[in-house]
């Protein structure tokens, strides 16, 4: 089966591409024949982005008139098709698709912004965004979801086209660490990858990291990867230890290439994830934390994932400062049950989020909807 891989990027560093890329090249290892499709936006302002995206759309029919793919595995997160947010172009992007007259299994990484965030403009994207579902849906055979939740939303909406639709959690689009015997050090190192997303609880953890270091001396907090201390997320970090004087226990690693970031993941004592949704199985920054075989202890919130509970993948403590100091304390002061708590992790990563399992779950879909089409 030929595969037309499509999607588009906001910016250069893009999670989305990341993990098209890694699907694709799992899926050739399983016989498929994989092309990729890709536009990475660059063009400012809303009348040079409108012509950027027709661009795109009249390149791409070409393209897919000449290559006659078998099947088109599309990728959407609705901010990178749409213009601040409004999902103006998206109607006439899948329609694109359509018209290649072979199945189209979408890869759905985000699809409407949540309710309840962004206050007035969060409001007016939530709205817009579902509204163009029905469009989005209308031109696939099938659906790929990143969260239990999300497939039940789809199966349920009346209003939208029914499709097949298969969960399979985000992989990590980190390589394995390297795992050279981590050296003594002077201090306790918390990592936390993915500190700059909106919805992180940086004052509930710089509140217990002060309490923490009442309680146990040095401990430092290491935020990891991307932006870095000069960007606006790094420098509010900053702002906020500041104010609890525990500046001085922050360090950054700012981005780093792939095989950098997930050794510095693995070399920290305990990994945080602290989005006050709650450890979901949508977020690539907590699958690359799983992956890395260090202990994770969560904040919990409504998005939490019951199966990371069920497995004791990670710990999940209640949204408060006390709890989470508590937790790590309790970690810090057990090596055998720190290392014993990475090592379930590890093992809950590689049987229910792993690269291979979207494969096969992908390919099901891709082979399901071909089989249709030449019957």
């Amino acid at each position: 089966m030929r595969v037309a891989v499509v999607g588009i990027s906001e910016k250069q560093a893009c999670g989305v591409r990341d993990h098209a890329t890694l699907l694709a090249g799992a899926l050739e290892r399983r016989g498929l024949t994989c092309s990729m499709h890709w536009i990475t936006r660059e063009a400012r302002g809303a009348r040079a982005s409108v012509a950027e995206l027709s661009r795109f759309r009249r390149r791409l029919e070409r393209e897919l008139a000449d290559e006659r793919p078998d099947a088109i595995l599309v990728h959407y997160s609705v901010f990178a098709y749409s213009l601040k947010g409004l999902p103006v172009g998206v109607p006439a992007m899948f329609a694109t698709l359509r018209r290649v007259g072979v199945p189209v299994v979408g890869v759905l990484h985000e699809y409407a912004y949540p309710w309840r965030y962004g206050g007035w403009r969060g409001a007016v994207w939530a709205i817009s965004q579902r509204a163009v579902m029905p469009a989005v849906m209308r031109s696939l055979d099938g659906a790929i979801v990143t969260a239990e939740q999300r497939e039940r939303w789809l199966r349920t909406r009346r209003w939208l086209p029914s499709r097949p639709v298969a969960n399979a959690p985000v992989f990590s689009n980190l390589p394995a660490p390297r795992t050279p015997a981590r050296e003594a050090a002077a201090a306790d190192v918390i990592g936390l990858f993915g500190y700059a997303y909106q919805g992180a609880a940086s004052e509930l953890v710089l509140d217990a990291l002060a309490s923490l270091r009442e309680q146990r001396g040095d401990v430092e907090l290491r935020l990891l990867g991307w932006p870095g201390p000069d960007a606006p997320g790094g420098a509010e970090w900053l702002r906020l230890a500041g104010a609890r004087g525990v500046a001085h226990a922050l360090s950054f690693t700012g981005p780093l290439p792939a095989q950098e970031l997930s050794d510095q993941i693995a070399a920290c004592e305990v990994l945080l994830f602290a989005d006050r949704a709650g450890p979901s199985s949508r977020k690539g920054s907590l699958a690359g934390s799983l992956a890395s075989g260090r202990p994770i202890v969560a904040i919990d919130g409504p998005m939490t994932w019951d199966a990371f509970r069920r497995a004791g993948a990670l710990r999940v403590v209640a949204p408060n400062a006390a709890a989470l100091r508590d937790e790590l304390a309790t970690l810090l002061a057990d090596r055998g049950a720190l290392e014993a708590q990475g090592a379930r992790g590890l093992d809950f990563y590689e049987r229910e989020m792993s690269l291979g399992l979207t494969a096969e779950r992908a390919l099901e879909l891709l082979s399901l909807q071909r089989a249709r089409a030449v019957s």
